[in-house]
Formats: structure tokens, sequence, C-alpha cells
């Protein structure tokens, strides 16, 4: 350990200098305040004996500017004094010394008190150590956590792509069936389009035809005017005028139904960004119930209870699988001819979201295991248990809450309240 000692009188300050030698410490020596300052500066001390009355700078200057000063480690001070008064002593300990010794002083005193310095500087120092190793802990547990986020996140879209992955024949089919009726109405609209052609060429034939009976022939034309009306009738031509705009009628609903079953897949099934935002919950009800409905209509009824509700902050990705996993599950707890309810109002300065169904419901002793992570009661390879944990889990993010109501039988309702904005 380097000792500082600072004293103007070099008697007492080879007395100090010689008992810190003889308990093996290192001593550097100053003979006025200001050059205590300096080796202060340039060696940094684990300890400062220092005279109080000194020139250049006295011991509560140089205490003061060593308290000021950013040295980094713990430095104990210890003030040689005459001076005995209780004013004198207060002074000592509010220019923040550790300790002091009234002059004159025996060897053995010193050495006591600059053991107990020994002591105090050996806490300092392993309350560094103590503290370096906590950063380190702390940053390995930051490192750990962002490595759980990234994790959980990976855990999150994989579970939402194996829900798309299971739903991915419904949705086919769901694109399929406008396609179907797109390409029949082409072939439909195909085929009178060479009756229209036809019917074109016969009126240019006519067109020429009036051009050349203005030079006399009148019965040529009656007799264009007779084909035309008779081809007219074989084509249907008032059935055409009709059935067509149907047909591209047709069609261009049933794109935009591809367009809007692609456009909800792709939002549905995007990651998502990393800031919050509003959120329209029906609007995301809506999204969620065009992918999945091909996995509802031939088991259920959908009735939309909608509210006109106030908007929520959050990742409207993540909520739209919330609502898929719950919708997913009513499907599957409905046999055949059930009814699923969707409603959402606001209550108390939150948003809630009721999604019941009229299925199998849930036995009384599972229902505290529902959000649990793994559990199921789906058969293998049916269910991986996530679904509802992940549920969970995102509603707590988002600083709501989730619960379920549920008999025998009846069938099950889980109820979502998120703060409103």
């Amino acid at each position: 350990m380097n000792i500082l000692v600072a004293e103007d009188d070099y008697v007492s300050r080879l007395l100090v200098k010689k008992a810190v030698k003889k308990m093996g410490h290192a001593v550097l020596e100053a003979e006025n305040g200001k050059i205590a300052w300096e080796l202060f500066l340039e060696h940094q001390p684990d300890m400062v004996i220092s005279d109080w009355m000194m020139p250049e700078m006295t011991g509560l200057e140089l205490c003061k500017n060593i308290r000021a000063s950013d040295k980094k480690t713990y430095s104990y001070i210890m003030l040689l004094t005459a001076k005995d008064k209780t004013d004198d002593l207060v002074e000592v300990f509010e220019a923040e010394a550790d300790d002091y010794i009234i002059k004159p002083f025996k060897p053995d005193e010193l050495r006591s008190r600059i053991k107990t310095g020994e002591r105090i500087i050996q806490l300092e120092k392993q309350h560094h150590e103590m503290q370096d190793e906590l950063v380190e802990k702390n940053k390995e547990l930051d490192d750990a956590l962002a490595h759980l986020k990234n994790t959980q996140s990976q855990i999150l879209q994989s579970e939402k792509m194996a829900s798309i992955g299971q739903l991915a024949a419904g949705v086919a089919h769901e694109i399929n069936n406008p396609i179907g009726f797109i390409g029949s109405n082409l072939e439909a609209l195909s085929d009178y389009m060479q009756d229209v052609s036809s019917l074109l060429n016969k009126y240019q034939d006519f067109q020429k035809c009036v051009k050349d009976g203005a030079k006399g022939e009148s019965r040529e034309i009656e007799q264009q005017l007779s084909g035309l009306a008779q081809f007219e009738e074989e084509i249907e031509i008032d059935y055409l005028k009709d059935d067509i705009p149907e047909l591209l009628n047709d069609c261009k609903e049933g794109t935009q139904r591809v367009a809007r079953i692609v456009a909800d897949l792709k939002s549905f099934a995007h990651p998502g960004n990393d800031k919050q935002m509003l959120i329209d919950l029906n609007a995301g009800l809506d999204t969620t119930l065009n992918v999945v409905y091909n996995e509802i209509k031939y088991k259920a009824t959908v009735e939309k209870e909608y509210g006109e509700i106030a908007r929520v902050e959050g990742f409207p990705q993540k909520l739209n699988q919330v609502f898929m996993n719950i919708l997913v599950n009513a499907a599957q707890a409905i046999e055949e001819n059930g009814k699923i309810t969707i409603a959402t109002s606001n209550e108390d300065k939150h948003v809630v979201v009721k999604i019941s169904d009229t299925g199998c419901g849930i036995a009384p002793e599972n229902l505290p295991k529902v959000f649990d992570p793994f559990f199921t009661t789906k058969e293998i390879g049916k269910g991986t248990g996530l679904g509802m944990n992940i549920a969970y889990n995102i509603i707590e993010d988002h600083n709501g809450t989730i619960s379920i109501e549920s008999q025998v039988g009846k069938g099950t309702t889980f109820i979502i309240r998120l703060p409103a904005k």
C-alpha cells in the first residue's frame, strides 16, 4: 500500500515514515501541502497522513482537494494536529478526513490507526471488485435477456408460421374459389367475343352494302338487315348484353377477394415493426377472420357485435395472432352447426374483446392450465401447446389482461382487456 506522508516538521515526518515502513508500506514524502497535492495527483496513494498546519497548503485544504479529485478509488486521510478542542475536531471531519491523531502521538497508536485505515481501504477495494463483478454479471444478464427476447421473437414467429401452415389448405381453397370462377368467366367471355366479333364483321359488311345501296341496291340492303337480325337471334345478343357486364363484375370481385386474402395473409405473416402504433381492433379482427375463414365456415357462423371502440397502442401483427389462435381453437372446439360471436366495446378506459364459441367447453381442472406453455388437450401432432401461452404473453406485453370462462358442453369465452388511447 502506498502512503503519502505530508509533514513540514522533519522529525515528526521521520517518525511517521519509520512507523509506516516498519509495517511494510511504501512511503511518499512531502514537506508542505503543495508538494503533497502534486505527489497525490501523480501517484494517487491509498492513504494520506498529513499535518494540519503546513505552509503553501494546509492539511484541511489538501483533504478537500483530494475529496474533490476524480480519483476512482478511495484514499483514507488521517490528520495530525496539536489541536484538541471539539470544534477543531469537528472541522477535521467536515473537511471529510477519516481520522486524526493528536500530537504528540505514540508509534503504537499510529500503527493501530493505520491498520484501521488498511481495513477500510481493503473493504473499499473489495467493494469495487464486487461492483465490477456485479457490472460484469449484469452485462451477462443483459446479453442473456437479449438472447431470450430474440429466441422468444423467433418462437413467436415460428408459431405464427406454423399456424399459417395449418391454415394453408383453407387459404388456398379460399383463393382457388375466386380463381376458378374467374377462369370459367373468362372462357365464357372468350366464346362471347367470338360471337361479338362475327356480329361486328356482319355490321361492317352491312355498312359497305348501305354505301352501295345508295346507288340503287335496296334489295341487297334488306337481305343484309334480315341476316343481321337472324344472327343476333342465334347468338342471343340481348343475353350477351346483360351477361357480359355481370361476368366482368364477377371477375372484378374475384380478383378483389384474392387481393384481400393475399394482403391479409401477408400482413398477418409479417414479423411486424419494432415500434408500437395505434390500432383499430375491429379492423384487426376482420383481417384475421379473412385468414381463418375457411377453418370456420364449415363448422360455424360468425356473428360480429362490434362497438365504436377507442384505438389501442401496440403491435397489430402480434394482436392478430392472439385473435387467430383463439378463433382457430374455437373452430376446432365445434363439431358442426356452431356459432362464434365476436364482441367489442369500451369499458373503464379499456377496450374489451370477447370471443365466444358454442363448442365443447373446457373441463374445470384444465382451466388453470390453459395459458401454461406446452399444455394442450389436442391429439399428438395437432397442437404445440404454445398458442395460448403466446397469446397470454402478447396481451401482457401490451399491459392488458386475458381471461377465460367456460362450461363443458356449452362453450368458451375469451375476454381480452387492453388500455384505450
